[in-house]
């Protein structure tokens, strides 16, 4: 059995931040990229089709887009099991049940396992509904011992294998309650970065939708057989990719240096059109030296998806030579080390050190404080 799954897609989101038609952009690549993982599906000729929850954003989504949805995967003319997630719930008179689905696309209609067969494969889902999810039926459940492949399709968080505690997290679960239930796998959505970990399929989101989703964004081909091992690969799928790239500007003298530095950490041979880049500029400078963020943006970010620039520099001030004068700078920076050194509590500290440079900048007339 050959099944291609997904998750996370986030139709129609918002892209809050963005202008309006930047915004609709994302919107249409976040379409062009789920249509191009059901290419896939017919290309690599699978039996089947796995979607782990957030399908699109409930809130958010237009009635043709639920509508197009359906149409595709009727289209596709192969079975289409879908596990409704937090972004996605399955509600009463939802976008779930005013959708038409046709008759290949089968959405797991409740918060507790249901078994839907698919050869000698049993794929168990479970949905969200209004509220929270739990796993907790993992504690007690067991698959049948029938001589069927048994797979868990899931829109939760799999403790350890993706960097998170229970604590806060959506539907948590111990992974090693998957194979103990006695599932091959679980096909799993809401962690957005692919990977594979213990029996545990997260595909990502096929589209970073991001500054915070640098990893990679896949759809999984799974092959499941009864008694042997399953085997996964994950195949990228994004259309861009979004990077956070530090740049050192230790030393610099002058905003021609910054400059420079900012051009070097660019790659020319890197595919800008595709890269949403970050660069955060480090270290400490010259306090005469003025940076500029736009000016950088506007200089070296037309060949990128999008480019931003954070200055995260400080100025090489020398405190101790401040300290001496007989000046109001110089008294200011007294004043100040003197209620640093006296401060225990370590975050009062910080924001007294913040103060201190906040304070030197504004007396050099600078616009940026902090």
């Amino acid at each position: 059995m050959r099944i291609l799954h997904i998750a996370d897609v986030h139709l129609d989101r918002p892209f809050v931040g963005l202008s309006p038609e930047a915004a609709r952009q994302r919107r249409r690549g976040l379409w062009e990229t789920f249509v191009r993982c059901l290419d896939a599906a017919r290309e690599h000729e699978v039996h089947a089709v796995t979607i782990g929850g957030d399908l699109w954003e409930d809130e958010n989504v237009a009635d043709d887009t639920r509508r197009s949805v359906a149409h595709e995967l009727g289209r596709l003319g192969r079975p289409v099991l879908i596990a409704a997630g937090n972004h996605d719930p399955l509600l009463p008179g939802g976008n779930y049940a005013r959708t038409d689905w046709p008759s290949n696309v089968f959405v797991f209609p409740e918060q507790q396992p249901v078994e839907h067969a698919l050869g000698e494969v049993s794929v168990w889902g479970v949905s969200w509904g209004g509220g929270s999810l739990s796993a907790s039926f993992l504690d007690t459940f067991a698959a049948p011992d029938d001589g069927r492949a048994h797979v868990l399709l899931l829109h939760g968080t799999a403790i350890g294998a993706t960097g998170f505690g229970a604590d806060g997290a959506h539907c948590p679960f111990r992974r090693d309650r998957v194979r103990a239930c006695g599932f091959a796998l679980c096909l799993a959505g809401h962690i957005h970065a692919a990977n594979v970990v213990d029996g545990v399929v997260y595909p990502g989101s096929p589209e970073p939708l991001g500054w915070g989703e640098t990893g990679r964004h896949c759809y999984a081909l799974v092959e499941v057989e009864p008694g042997r091992e399953p085997r996964v690969e994950l195949r990228d799928v994004a259309s861009r990719r979004y990077e956070v790239r530090a740049v050192d500007c230790s030393g610099a003298a002058s905003s021609a240096e910054v400059d420079e530095r900012v051009a070097a950490a660019l790659d020319p041979d890197e595919r800008p059109e595709t890269l949403c880049l970050r660069l955060e500029l480090r270290g400490e400078v010259d306090p005469a030296c003025e940076i500029d963020s736009d000016a950088l943006e506007s200089s070296h970010g037309e060949r990128y998806a999008a480019l931003e620039v954070r200055d995260s520099t400080t100025p090489a001030y020398d405190l101790d030579a401040l300290a001496r004068q007989d000046t109001a700078r110089g008294h200011f920076v007294r004043r100040l080390r003197e209620r640093i050194e006296a401060e225990a509590d370590e975050r009062e500290r910080r924001v007294l050190e913040a103060a201190l440079l906040a304070g030197l900048r504004a007396m050099d007339g600078r616009e940026q404080l902090l």
